[in-house]
């Protein structure tokens, strides 16, 4: 009986249990091109249901099908600095420019007073709507656009 098989076979498992998870850190990219700003109504509104002192930022919306959006937003604590990378909640609507949003993720869950969507962050279009947020994490609010969260920018 050779020694290499017995030394080969556990590194082969070990690629096979480990190869999927170092492939899901890779990740896929995502296209933030179908995201909009969110409007300020949409913000204004989240941000009166937040129960942690702070402020949402880099507001943004996307909408998965006829009026279905996913809204996504960085939470900057009170006591941060611009530049801290705050938690993204993510949010469910049918109508961004109304009052009944859903919190999606545990993040929105735990930091919002918005009762929970029946569904998480899985859910297709979630993970395009934190994508659009992703890109600008940490950065403090510097683009004119977005500070004043105008509809057409």
């Amino acid at each position: 009986m050779s020694m290499l098989p017995t030394r080969t076979l556990p590194a082969v498992a070990i690629i096979a249990l480990v190869g999927p998870f170092l492939a899901a850190c890779a990740g896929t990219s995502i296209d933030v091109s179908g995201c909009d700003v969110a409007l300020s109504v949409t913000m204004e509104t989240l941000q009166t249901g937040l129960t942690e002192d702070g402020t949402l930022r880099h507001g943004r919306a996307h909408e998965r099908a006829d009026d279905q959006f996913f809204v996504s937003a960085e939470f900057l604590p009170a006591d941060k600095e611009g530049d801290f990378d705050g938690d993204i909640l993510t949010w469910f609507t049918d109508d961004p420019r109304g009052s009944d949003f859903f919190s999606v993720d545990e993040h929105a869950r735990d930091q919002s007073g918005w009762a929970g969507a029946d569904f998480g962050v899985s859910e297709d279009g979630a993970v395009t709507s934190r994508g659009c947020v992703l890109v600008v994490r940490g950065e403090p609010e510097s683009d004119e656009c977005e500070a004043r969260r105008e509809e057409f920018c």
